[in-house]
């Protein structure tokens, strides 16, 4: 299950979906983020380059000199993961700290459907009905909301987690759309 996350996780992150994860696409969030944002742009970038550090180099040795194939994101993550999953889940979980601070453009918070849509656009996976599916899965309050840690909970479990039931409702989204 773990190496099938790490798939997922990689076709998220192959924004521009050349088949490679490189300086590329993280420039292309880069760019889609600021875009976004009204203000503090330099913290937003920090913050998304800790993100994108993180994720694609988990051994803590960014190189974006390189292309990084689907095979070969989840052969680091495996090698990382199982010579030490604590440290693993912990900088995935920082990670996706840093992105979040990103997403949350208010800095309230909350996400609402509105601005988690925004989220996703930004990684140009602005599909509606999968972007509701996944808020869904989430848990969002009455007022159709998510907190920051709920949204946060949910990516980490995504990442590493060992839930397989939340896990193969997101399987089923992506496949509805092609992603998969």
């Amino acid at each position: 299950m773990m190496e099938e996350k790490w798939r997922i996780v990689f076709k998220l992150v192959d924004i521009n979906k050349d088949g490679v994860v490189s300086s590329a696409d993280r420039d292309s969030c880069k760019t889609n983020f600021s875009a976004l944002c009204t203000s503090n742009t330099d913290q937003l970038c920090a913050d998304l380059d800790q993100f994108w550090n993180n994720v694609v180099f988990p051994d803590g040795s960014p190189d974006w000199s390189v292309h990084i194939s689907e095979d070969q994101f989840a052969e680091r993550f495996w090698k990382s993961f199982s010579g030490d999953k604590d440290t693993t889940v912990s900088r995935v979980s920082e990670a996706l700290k840093c992105l979040l601070k990103a997403a949350d453009l208010n800095k309230d918070g909350i996400f609402t459907f509105d601005k988690f849509l925004k989220f996703h656009q930004a990684f140009n996976l602005g599909h509606e009905v999968v972007v509701r599916t996944t808020f869904n899965l989430i848990g969002p309050s009455p007022d159709d909301t998510c907190t920051f840690d709920q949204v946060h909970g949910f990516y980490v479990e995504l990442f590493v987690g060992e839930d397989k039931d939340k896990f193969e409702s997101l399987k089923n989204a992506y496949r509805a759309i092609g992603m998969l």
